[in-house]
């Protein structure tokens, strides 16, 4: 009995993931399809936001400080998919007891599927760059998440 309950809440976890995951990625594709003026105006939001950030940084010129808004916007948001990347692969594993590659690849498609529906929302533009950030920002995330459970682990 107590294996039965143990399996499930295995199954739950791993479930609760992949929700998670899915959600995370219908995100970020749902908000690849908003306008470029739109898009803008966010990015412009943020950046008012930030400026005395930027001020005391040294950076003054507003359409650097928008780059790094914007480049850093999809650096975290793949760093976030990262990290429930990991999370959904860890709990795959301890489930079924093989790796997730395929998974992990399909992952790595997210970014290039972002872009491809960029090119086709006016006012946006799929970037090559912006491809190798996203993927930069998943690897942190799963980097970050591995440093973490092992701290974790080594607490315990």
């Amino acid at each position: 009995m107590a294996r039965r309950s143990h399996d499930s809440a295995r199954r739950s976890t791993y479930r609760t993931w992949a929700v998670a995951l899915l959600c995370w990625v219908l995100l970020i594709w749902a908000h690849s399809l908003i306008q470029g003026p739109q898009s803008s105006l966010e990015s412009g939001l943020v950046v008012e936001l930030l400026r005395p950030l930027f001020e005391a940084l040294g950076v003054s010129d507003a359409d650097l400080a928008t780059l790094i808004v914007r480049k850093g916007a999809h650096f975290s948001e793949y760093a976030v998919l990262g990290i429930i990347s990991w999370g959904f692969f860890s709990a795959r594993l301890r489930e079924r007891g093989r790796t997730p590659f395929p998974i992990a690849f399909l992952v790595a498609l997210v970014p290039l599927c972002d872009e491809g529906i960029q090119l086709f929302v006016p006012g946006r533009s799929g970037q090559p760059t912006d491809v190798l950030i996203d993927l930069s920002g998943v690897c942190s995330g799963v980097l970050l998440a591995t440093i973490l459970s092992a701290l974790r682990r080594r607490r315990v």
